[in-house]
């Protein structure tokens, strides 16, 4: 079969959609699909991947992710490929959406994947009645064939801009690729990897070392990413007397954030909205580091608390302090968890999500089942 991965967000972008459809590829590939992957031009060396990326040019000519590329090059790429299915990777973009609509028109299947979730994403009187005023969004939405989300959170959000059916399929990940041959207890080090934003929990973080530090004066947190926040990030480690215990990793490898997981003995993660999901989680669960993270969004539908990891309520910064601290202080009880979310996360491992995907490939489309 011949599969377009359409979306915005793809390298030079770091998060959790590049990473999806990168492994998405790779398994379909495995599987004896051929598969493009369709997104703006950066500059970026997309031989190094070893995957098949087509770019197309957006009005602006950057790779923003709100310019809008130029439709016809768009629909010249989806049918000069011969595609038979068109997946659009987040439902709020203009690449997946243009893809979605395209792909109808020429009569191709098509499915669209909701990776994101907003402020207050379950209030229905608020998004319900927002989505009629973003009418065209709304529309090329319903105009896939299937539409899947990756966590029940994300399911609740798109839901207030369709009346289709919604298949909840989650991330994958690579479980071989993160497994450490040995993991070994140090008693200190803390691992945070994401982007440097604010939504992120990034300045709540560095409070949480604070507390983290007056109980344990080894502990000491690595920051790997990059985002808006890092011209200010050290700074900021600084003015809170936290440089000993504190290193900063900038538009770390690939190869170097697995290293890192796999060094860490705990990994949190603050955020504070906007968590439809979190891959790192299932990286670091993969790397038999245990989680400590704030409880919003679809992050309880990955973590048991007590038993894979830790849900802070809130992001209370003590609570997520205290949870670090027990893990750090007791090696039996760290490797417990350290166990229990690696057999967790095997049932995440792309062998067994990128099936269920394929599947709704082969599905005819039916009528909706809501009204």
């Amino acid at each position: 079969m011949r599969i377009a991965l359409c979306s915005d967000y793809f390298y030079p972008k770091i998060g959790g959609i590049t990473t999806h459809i990168e492994y998405l590829a790779k398994f379909l590939e495995k599987r004896g699909h051929d598969v493009i992957i369709v997104t703006k031009k950066a500059s970026f060396n997309d031989k190094d991947l070893g995957l098949n990326v087509v770019r197309v040019s957006s009005l602006f000519g950057s790779a923003n992710v709100l310019d809008v590329p130029y439709v016809e090059e768009l629909e010249g790429v989806l049918r000069r490929e011969g595609v038979e299915v068109v997946h659009g990777h987040h439902a709020f973009s203009p690449i997946s959406l243009f893809s979605i609509s395209i792909g109808k028109k020429i009569g191709v299947g098509t499915v669209l994947t909701n990776h994101s979730i907003q402020f207050m994403y379950d209030f229905d009187l608020m998004w319900r009645p927002s989505s009629y005023i973003l009418f065209p969004v709304r529309q090329m939405i319903n105009s896939a064939d299937r539409i899947i989300a990756v966590s029940r959170a994300a399911t609740k959000f798109i839901q207030h801009f369709t009346n289709k059916d919604i298949v909840t399929i989650p991330n994958g990940v690579d479980v071989r690729e993160f497994e450490p041959r040995s993991k070994e207890f140090d008693g200190k080090s803390i691992l945070f990897v994401g982007r440097l934003v604010y939504r992120k929990g990034i300045l709540k973080l560095l409070r949480v070392m604070k507390y983290i530090v007056k109980e344990n004066s080894n502990a000491h947190l690595t920051i790997a990413g990059t985002g808006y926040l890092t011209p200010f990030l050290r700074y900021l480690i600084n003015s809170l007397n936290l440089q000993k215990n504190i290193s900063v990793v900038l538009n770390p490898s690939r190869s170097e954030i697995i290293k890192l997981y796999q060094k860490a003995n705990v990994f949190v993660m603050p955020s504070i909205f906007g968590e439809s999901f979190g891959i790192v989680i299932l990286e670091a669960m993969a790397s038999k580091t245990p989680v400590v993270a704030a409880d919003q969004g679809g992050i309880s539908e990955v973590i048991k608390h007590g038993e894979t990891g830790f849900l802070v309520k809130n992001g209370n910064e003590q609570e997520m302090a205290k949870y670090v601290l027990e893990l750090l202080e007791d090696r039996e009880y760290w490797r417990r968890i350290s166990d229990n979310a690696f057999r967790e996360v095997k049932k995440y491992d792309w062998e067994v999500i990128g099936p269920r995907i394929e599947e709704l490939y082969n599905r005819k489309p039916r009528p909706s089942g809501r009204g």
